[in-house]
Protein backbone atom coordinates (compact mmCIF):
# COMPACT_ATOMS: atom_id res chain seq x y z
CA UNK A 1 0.00 0.00 0.00
CA UNK A 2 2.86 2.34 0.96
CA UNK A 3 4.99 2.01 -2.30
CA UNK A 4 1.96 1.67 -4.54
CA UNK A 5 -0.72 4.19 -3.34
CA UNK A 6 0.21 6.07 -0.14
CA UNK A 7 3.65 7.00 -1.87
CA UNK A 8 4.28 6.24 -5.54
CA UNK A 9 0.92 7.29 -7.34
CA UNK A 10 -0.51 10.64 -7.91
CA UNK A 11 -2.08 10.25 -4.73
CA UNK A 12 0.77 11.69 -3.03
CA UNK A 13 0.09 14.98 -4.30
CA UNK A 14 -3.55 15.00 -3.66
CA UNK A 15 -2.74 14.43 0.04
CA UNK A 16 0.62 15.99 0.09
CA UNK A 17 0.31 17.43 4.01
CA UNK A 18 3.14 20.76 2.84
CA UNK A 19 0.14 22.18 0.66
CA UNK A 20 -2.85 24.54 1.86
CA UNK A 21 -5.93 23.08 2.07
CA UNK A 22 -8.01 23.63 -0.58
CA UNK A 23 -11.10 26.30 0.16
CA UNK A 24 -13.80 23.44 -0.18
CA UNK A 25 -11.70 20.83 1.58
CA UNK A 26 -14.52 19.96 4.11
CA UNK A 27 -17.41 20.19 1.67
CA UNK A 28 -18.35 16.11 1.27
CA UNK A 29 -20.89 17.17 -1.37
CA UNK A 30 -18.51 18.69 -3.95
CA UNK A 31 -15.69 16.49 -6.25
CA UNK A 32 -12.26 16.73 -5.17
CA UNK A 33 -10.92 14.57 -7.36
CA UNK A 34 -11.26 14.84 -11.00
CA UNK A 35 -12.44 11.87 -13.42
CA UNK A 36 -8.45 12.17 -15.10
CA UNK A 37 -7.34 12.12 -11.82
CA UNK A 38 -8.78 8.96 -10.80
CA UNK A 39 -8.22 7.69 -14.04
CA UNK A 40 -4.14 8.17 -13.57
CA UNK A 41 -4.21 6.72 -10.12
CA UNK A 42 -5.88 3.43 -11.20
CA UNK A 43 -2.91 2.85 -13.95
CA UNK A 44 -0.38 3.93 -11.52
CA UNK A 45 -1.56 1.86 -8.49
CA UNK A 46 -2.50 -1.41 -10.59
CA UNK A 47 1.05 -0.99 -12.83
CA UNK A 48 2.54 -1.20 -9.69
CA UNK A 49 1.34 -3.07 -7.91
CA UNK A 50 1.74 -5.66 -11.06
CA UNK A 51 5.30 -4.89 -10.56
CA UNK A 52 5.52 -5.62 -7.39
CA UNK A 53 3.72 -8.85 -8.08
CA UNK A 54 5.93 -10.12 -10.88
CA UNK A 55 8.93 -9.35 -8.67
CA UNK A 56 7.16 -11.61 -5.68
CA UNK A 57 7.19 -14.26 -8.58
CA UNK A 58 10.45 -14.10 -9.80
CA UNK A 59 12.55 -12.78 -6.99
CA UNK A 60 11.59 -13.70 -3.38
CA UNK A 61 14.83 -12.82 -2.07
CA UNK A 62 14.80 -8.89 -3.77
CA UNK A 63 10.80 -8.92 -2.96
CA UNK A 64 11.52 -9.34 0.62
CA UNK A 65 14.29 -7.09 0.71
CA UNK A 66 12.18 -4.18 -0.49
CA UNK A 67 9.47 -5.33 1.84
CA UNK A 68 12.10 -4.49 4.85
CA UNK A 69 13.18 -1.24 3.26
CA UNK A 70 9.64 -0.31 3.33
CA UNK A 71 8.62 -0.62 6.91
CA UNK A 72 11.99 1.01 8.11
CA UNK A 73 11.63 3.81 5.61
CA UNK A 74 8.00 4.59 4.40
CA UNK A 75 5.05 5.33 6.58
CA UNK A 76 2.68 2.87 6.38
CA UNK A 77 0.00 3.29 8.34
CA UNK A 78 -1.71 0.60 11.17
CA UNK A 79 0.35 -2.87 11.19
CA UNK A 80 -3.00 -4.47 11.64
CA UNK A 81 -5.08 -5.49 8.75
CA UNK A 82 -8.81 -6.00 8.95
CA UNK A 83 -11.04 -8.24 6.40
CA UNK A 84 -12.32 -6.68 3.33
CA UNK A 85 -16.47 -6.38 2.55
CA UNK A 86 -16.08 -9.01 -0.65
CA UNK A 87 -12.44 -9.80 -0.14
CA UNK A 88 -13.68 -13.11 -0.30
CA UNK A 89 -14.39 -12.81 -4.02
CA UNK A 90 -10.34 -12.80 -4.78
CA UNK A 91 -9.95 -15.66 -2.69
CA UNK A 92 -12.69 -17.35 -4.94
CA UNK A 93 -11.39 -16.30 -7.94
CA UNK A 94 -8.31 -18.44 -7.00
CA UNK A 95 -10.43 -21.65 -6.84
CA UNK A 96 -9.56 -24.07 -9.61
CA UNK A 97 -13.44 -24.91 -9.64
CA UNK A 98 -14.47 -21.66 -10.00
CA UNK A 99 -11.93 -20.96 -13.08
CA UNK A 100 -13.42 -24.38 -14.76
CA UNK A 101 -16.74 -22.75 -14.29
CA UNK A 102 -16.29 -19.18 -15.28
CA UNK A 103 -14.72 -20.52 -18.00
CA UNK A 104 -17.56 -22.85 -19.20
CA UNK A 105 -19.75 -19.88 -18.82
CA UNK A 106 -17.72 -17.53 -20.76
CA UNK A 107 -19.17 -15.76 -24.06
CA UNK A 108 -18.19 -17.64 -26.64
CA UNK A 109 -17.22 -14.72 -28.97
CA UNK A 110 -14.81 -13.09 -26.55
CA UNK A 111 -12.97 -16.51 -24.59
CA UNK A 112 -10.15 -16.51 -27.16
CA UNK A 113 -9.58 -13.10 -27.26
CA UNK A 114 -9.76 -12.77 -23.45
CA UNK A 115 -7.43 -15.59 -22.97
CA UNK A 116 -5.04 -14.58 -25.32
CA UNK A 117 -5.08 -10.99 -22.62
CA UNK A 118 -4.87 -13.53 -19.35
CA UNK A 119 -1.54 -15.29 -21.37
CA UNK A 120 0.02 -11.95 -22.17
CA UNK A 121 -0.90 -9.99 -19.34
CA UNK A 122 -2.21 -12.41 -16.76
CA UNK A 123 -0.28 -10.27 -13.92
CA UNK A 124 -1.71 -6.86 -14.78
CA UNK A 125 -5.18 -8.74 -15.16
CA UNK A 126 -5.11 -9.50 -11.31
CA UNK A 127 -3.71 -6.19 -10.40
CA UNK A 128 -6.29 -4.60 -11.69
CA UNK A 129 -9.08 -6.51 -9.96
CA UNK A 130 -7.37 -6.27 -6.39
CA UNK A 131 -6.79 -2.35 -7.41
CA UNK A 132 -10.24 -2.10 -8.40
CA UNK A 133 -11.35 -4.01 -4.80
CA UNK A 134 -8.77 -2.46 -2.73
CA UNK A 135 -8.43 1.25 -4.18
CA UNK A 136 -11.16 2.37 -6.62
CA UNK A 137 -13.92 0.79 -5.31
CA UNK A 138 -13.61 2.44 -1.96
CA UNK A 139 -13.61 5.08 0.79
CA UNK A 140 -12.30 7.32 -2.47
CA UNK A 141 -15.36 7.34 -4.18
CA UNK A 142 -16.40 9.87 -1.21
CA UNK A 143 -13.84 12.00 -2.30
CA UNK A 144 -14.21 11.97 -5.84
CA UNK A 145 -17.96 11.92 -5.84
CA UNK A 146 -20.22 15.23 -5.62
CA UNK A 147 -20.69 18.60 -7.43
CA UNK A 148 -18.03 19.62 -9.73
CA UNK A 149 -16.55 23.03 -8.78
CA UNK A 150 -12.96 22.87 -10.37
CA UNK A 151 -10.21 22.24 -8.85
CA UNK A 152 -6.98 23.82 -7.32
CA UNK A 153 -3.67 22.76 -8.49
CA UNK A 154 -1.76 23.64 -5.63
CA UNK A 155 -3.84 22.60 -3.01
CA UNK A 156 -4.10 19.46 -0.43
CA UNK A 157 -7.71 17.88 -1.76
CA UNK A 158 -7.68 14.78 0.74
CA UNK A 159 -8.67 15.58 4.46
CA UNK A 160 -7.10 13.11 6.52
CA UNK A 161 -9.71 11.64 7.65
CA UNK A 162 -10.32 10.92 4.54
CA UNK A 163 -6.94 9.90 3.47
CA UNK A 164 -7.02 7.23 6.64
CA UNK A 165 -9.93 5.26 5.55
CA UNK A 166 -8.94 4.83 2.00
CA UNK A 167 -5.16 3.58 3.36
CA UNK A 168 -7.21 1.01 6.14
CA UNK A 169 -8.92 -0.24 2.71
CA UNK A 170 -6.49 -0.65 0.72
CA UNK A 171 -4.56 -1.97 3.31
CA UNK A 172 -7.20 -4.73 3.54
CA UNK A 173 -7.70 -5.44 0.01
CA UNK A 174 -3.70 -5.41 -0.79
CA UNK A 175 -3.37 -7.65 2.24
CA UNK A 176 -6.40 -10.48 0.77
CA UNK A 177 -5.01 -9.74 -2.78
CA UNK A 178 -1.50 -11.02 -1.78
CA UNK A 179 -2.93 -13.75 -0.18
CA UNK A 180 -5.06 -14.64 -3.48
CA UNK A 181 -1.54 -14.57 -5.53
CA UNK A 182 -0.11 -17.12 -2.80
CA UNK A 183 -2.90 -19.68 -3.22
CA UNK A 184 -2.27 -19.01 -7.29
CA UNK A 185 1.36 -19.82 -6.52
CA UNK A 186 1.36 -22.68 -4.75
CA UNK A 187 -1.17 -24.40 -7.34
CA UNK A 188 0.71 -23.21 -10.52
CA UNK A 189 3.83 -22.03 -12.16
CA UNK A 190 3.95 -17.75 -11.44
CA UNK A 191 2.72 -16.24 -13.75
CA UNK A 192 -0.47 -18.32 -13.82
CA UNK A 193 -1.62 -20.12 -16.28
CA UNK A 194 -4.81 -17.96 -19.16
CA UNK A 195 -7.58 -20.03 -17.48
CA UNK A 196 -6.76 -19.33 -13.95
CA UNK A 197 -6.81 -15.63 -14.52
CA UNK A 198 -9.86 -15.70 -16.30
CA UNK A 199 -12.01 -15.71 -13.17
CA UNK A 200 -10.16 -12.38 -12.05
CA UNK A 201 -11.57 -10.69 -15.73
CA UNK A 202 -15.68 -11.21 -14.09
CA UNK A 203 -17.48 -8.61 -14.24
CA UNK A 204 -19.08 -9.36 -10.96
CA UNK A 205 -15.05 -8.83 -9.54
CA UNK A 206 -12.93 -7.06 -12.23
CA UNK A 207 -12.97 -3.67 -13.70
CA UNK A 208 -14.11 -2.73 -16.85
CA UNK A 209 -12.03 -1.66 -20.12
CA UNK A 210 -8.50 -1.11 -17.64
CA UNK A 211 -5.49 -1.04 -19.45
CA UNK A 212 -3.27 -3.84 -19.12
CA UNK A 213 -0.24 -1.88 -20.75
CA UNK A 214 -0.25 1.51 -19.41
CA UNK A 215 1.93 2.74 -16.36
CA UNK A 216 0.73 6.30 -15.83
CA UNK A 217 -1.32 8.90 -18.34
CA UNK A 218 -1.16 12.82 -18.67
CA UNK A 219 -3.88 14.73 -16.57
CA UNK A 220 -5.89 17.67 -17.60
CA UNK A 221 -8.16 19.40 -14.88
CA UNK A 222 -10.67 22.64 -15.53
CA UNK A 223 -9.40 24.20 -12.98
CA UNK A 224 -11.22 26.30 -10.19
CA UNK A 225 -11.63 30.05 -11.43
CA UNK A 226 -9.54 31.50 -8.44
CA UNK A 227 -6.93 29.34 -10.03
CA UNK A 228 -6.93 30.43 -13.59
CA UNK A 229 -6.97 34.14 -12.62
CA UNK A 230 -3.72 33.16 -10.62
CA UNK A 231 -1.54 31.68 -13.70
Amino acid sequence: MAVCLRWGSYFAVLADPARPDAPNIVDEQVSHIDDTEMARMNIEVSAALAWWLTLRGEDDRRYWELVHRTLEYLPTGPKTVQPLAYGDRLLACTMPEMAAHVRNSWPPERLDRDLEIAATNGVRVIANTITHVAWRNGPVENVHAGRFQGYDLDRRRVLPKAEKAIIRHAQSGFSTGLKATDFLKHNDAWPPPAERVLPFMHGLVGPYRWSVTASSRVVEIPVRPADAARS
